[in-house]
């Protein structure tokens, strides 16, 4: 992995006074959810766990979107020390991550007690959590795969909301992004909605607010910049793959015995799940077996979690230059 080169202080003041003015004349992305979360450009960096850094965080929100941290396999003490350099970084909002079947109380209370001006929350359904963030003062945004859901946490409060489709990478669920979205639109009526899953460039992101939405959370396309952590050679995996080169299945979670329900699980094809593809009935009764391969090939970069927007990656960007690209794109569509 290169270097992660952070810019000095005078280098970020001109940069960002520069990429203020640039955003100034998008009024076309200027929607209502970029004053309600605080931001400029309708472009959320998804809390990826342990993929995010504090840099690329900070990154995209100094480019006027919103950087947002991955809680997900992190302590509550990492979790602290996580957003003390995200803060160090940039005076802009930033969000951090929470997955709510697999959060422990104590990583939601850091994230609390420390005001972070947003929290995200995925996979769950937790009334608790969004009335304690809203009277803190903090914004919620929250991740469904359904409109069934939508119209459930927007019933519990949630300030915006993210219609995933299983296009996207990681955990997905079963219906896809565009019937999602308008759905999602339709279901939850005055709640801002973000469209996620297959989106990674400007002309998705014109096409997610045709559909009604405000704008878009990116997850693939930020793991191909120099401030995300990547394992291996997993960068140049993601460059070389094509959308119809990924799969979803129950095979990662089967392996190494995580539970999230409703959930598949889509990486980039190779050899070890080419190998059992056409045995899942065997995923969970050779878990024992198959497991130390899975985590070696995840650690080489050989097995990498990633969208079908792989297809559409084609170079390492920094992420402040690939939201104002992202952002360029859409206006010029828009328009």
């Amino acid at each position: 992995m290169p270097p992660i080169l952070v810019p000095n202080e005078e280098q970020s003041t001109v940069a960002l006074a520069d990429a203020r003015r640039r955003v100034r004349r998008l009024s076309r992305l200027h929607t209502p959810v970029c004053d309600l979360l605080g931001i400029e450009l309708p472009i959320l960096q998804a809390g990826m766990s342990s993929y995010t850094t504090p840099e690329l965080v900070a990154a995209v929100s100094n480019a006027g979107g919103l950087g947002i941290i991955g809680g997900l396999g992190r302590s509550a003490d990492e979790l602290r020390e996580e957003i003390q350099k995200v803060r160090a970084l940039t005076a802009r909002p930033f969000g951090v991550n929470h997955v709510v079947s697999q959060v422990a109380p104590e990583e939601i209370d850091v994230t609390l007690e420390l005001k972070v001006p947003v929290l995200s929350l995925s996979w769950g359904r937790s009334r608790e959590y969004v009335r304690r963030a809203r009277e803190t003062g903090i914004k919620v945004v929250h991740q469904v795969n359904t409109p069934e859901e939508a119209g459930q946490v927007a019933s519990d409060g949630a300030d915006v909301i993210v219609a995933q489709g299983n296009e996207g990478g990681g955990h997905v669920g079963g219906m896809s992004t565009l019937p999602l979205v308008p759905q999602v639109v339709d279901v939850v009526n005055a709640v801002p909605v973000l469209a996620a899953g297959g989106i990674a460039d400007g002309r998705g992101l014109a096409a997610a607010m045709m559909l009604g939405a405000q704008g878009a959370l990116f997850g693939t396309r930020f793991l191909a910049t120099p401030e995300a952590r990547g394992r291996g050679h997993s960068k140049d995996v993601i460059l070389n793959a094509l959308g119809s080169q990924t799969v979803a299945s129950k095979f990662f979670d089967d392996v190494l015995g995580l539970r999230w329900p409703g959930a598949l699980v889509r990486s980039i094809r190779n050899p070890l799940l080419d190998r059992w593809a056409q045995r899942q009935q065997d995923w969970a009764l050779a878990a024992d077996q198959i497991r130390p391969s899975l985590e070696a090939a995840m650690e080489a970069g050989d097995f990498v979690l990633a969208g079908e927007s792989a297809g559409l990656i084609h170079d390492i960007v920094p992420a402040g230059e690939l939201v104002m690209r992202i952002a360029r794109e859409a206006e010029a569509l828009l328009a």
